[in-house]
């Protein structure tokens, strides 16, 4: 009876979800920039004439996505431009911004909508025509060249190399890195005897920035070293030799930029934890 009845259930969910897929496919067409809804007919009008257009002209689009986008994400554009022109492809801008979630809805209809099919059609074309990873890979190597082509200069650091890249390898994951530092320096941090402590604030500040090199090592050593009772300003230079000790002994990673290793300029604070 049981077995029946379990029987009855799968078979029940098995013809709900082949319903569902057969709905979803009648209100679907599959096009080369994915699967888009059939009311969508400005969208698929878009793929079409991008799909005429492409046998006079050949152009990559750079579509702006939603949302933030880092400082140096079109860094590799030049290069990139460059690249396209060898083969004749032209390069351009999108005019029109990414909306991942994007909804037409009227009186007599709703339904979700695609942004940039056109661009994304033409893109898509030189996926066909020169290979299937042909943009992504394309994206890569101008990137590459950008970043040799400043290979000696320090990239800015997290913003300038790859994302979640670590540089301090003691740290469990890119945002404990700093937290770790800290504990590191202070675990071994002895205060000068005389030193005058204070209650419920920090009884010093240094702001310190260095590069971190190809090799693994530390150079550019910089710091300004600032104490909340003037007092302690005589012990400046005992906590300064602390600080560039730890710094030029600690063990670093070379950050990486477009895959590549870089020198890269790093900044963090230490100060003691308020009593």
């Amino acid at each position: 009876m049981t077995k029946n009845f379990l029987i009855l259930l799968f078979t029940i969910h098995s013809l709900s979800t082949i319903a569902q897929v057969n709905n979803l496919d009648k209100k679907t067409i599959n096009t080369i920039i994915g699967v888009i809804d059939k009311q969508d007919v400005s969208c698929k009008s878009e793929i079409e004439r991008a799909k005429m257009d492409f046998r006079f002209q050949e152009i990559f689009y750079y579509i702006e996505p939603q949302g933030y986008l880092d400082s140096d994400s079109k860094r590799h554009h030049p290069y990139l431009n460059k690249l396209l022109k060898k083969r004749g492809i032209e390069f351009r801008e999108s005019p029109e911004t990414e909306f991942a979630l994007f909804h037409i809805e009227d009186d007599v209809k709703s339904y979700p909508a695609i942004t940039n099919c056109y661009c994304k059609a033409s893109n898509e074309l030189l996926n066909l025509k020169y290979g299937r990873n042909f943009i992504k890979d394309i994206e890569k190597t101008a990137d590459s060249m950008y970043v040799m082509s400043r290979i000696d200069d320090p990239f800015q650091y997290p913003s300038g190399v790859d994302n979640y890249c670590i540089v301090y390898p003691k740290a469990a994951d890119f945002l404990d890195q700093k937290i770790q530092i800290q504990k590191d320096f202070f675990s071994n941090f002895k205060y000068p005897a005389g030193f005058m402590h204070l209650i419920h604030k920090r009884d010093f500040m240094a702001k310190t920035m260095f590069t971190i090199n190809k090799d693994d090592k530390v150079s550019d050593i910089k710091i300004n070293l600032e104490f909340e009772n003037p007092e302690n300003q005589k012990f400046y230079n005992d906590i300064l030799n602390q600080l560039i000790y730890f710094i030029e002994n600690a063990k670093w990673k070379a950050a990486v930029s477009g895959g590549i290793k870089v020198n890269s300029s790093f900044k963090i604070n230490f100060y003691n934890e308020i009593i």
